[in-house]
């Protein structure tokens, strides 16, 4: 019981930084005028982030394959795709791998770019090419975050799914 509740705990430490960054923290760095400012907010903030999702991700693959290998009767386990189970539980794994790698991206394509341009913008403020491509890499990145965002909420659902045992255990056959 306490590896599940550690793992939705985790699920929502993960998720839920997630909609607030997408919904509230990001939007309002748009009404910020000075470079400086808004790169240190974006950094301090996205750090912290990095830091729960990092540990949430690590929860999260323990705790889900304690409960594997703990929780799911032997006979599913050993034939998982001739249940419900076998399919939920491929796709969301494979989905949490994506996540993994989505972040990984999200990390070192946008945030580099991003900082990149950044450093650019306050070196030269009147560089109106250097802002247009930070205001575009910006709304890339932003992009980029909803797909990571459903994702997760996929996941999350996904992992509903798979705790409704009457459904999840029934043979697909």
């Amino acid at each position: 019981m306490i590896s599940l509740m550690l793992h939705v705990t985790a699920a929502a430490i993960l998720v839920g930084p997630q909609l607030l960054m997408f919904l509230a923290v990001t939007p309002a760095t748009w009404m910020i005028d000075d470079e400086k400012l808004k790169a240190n907010i974006i950094h301090v903030v996205a750090g912290r982030f990095g830091m729960l999702a990092g540990a949430a991700l690590i929860t999260l693959l323990v705790t889900g394959l304690y409960q594997f290998y703990t929780r799911v009767p032997d006979p599913i386990q050993a034939e998982m795709m001739d249940y419900n189970f076998g399919a939920i539980f491929i796709t969301k794994m494979t989905l949490f791998t994506l996540l993994i790698g989505l972040l990984l991206a999200h990390v070192g394509i946008f945030s580099r770019r991003i900082s990149r341009l950044s450093e650019r913008v306050m070196a030269d403020p009147t560089n109106e090419e250097a802002r247009g491509a930070l205001e575009t890499a910006r709304l890339q990145s932003f992009t980029f975050s909803l797909v990571l965002l459903v994702v997760s909420i996929a996941i999350l659902c996904l992992g509903v799914v798979l705790g409704d045992e009457t459904y999840s255990y029934q043979s697909r056959g």
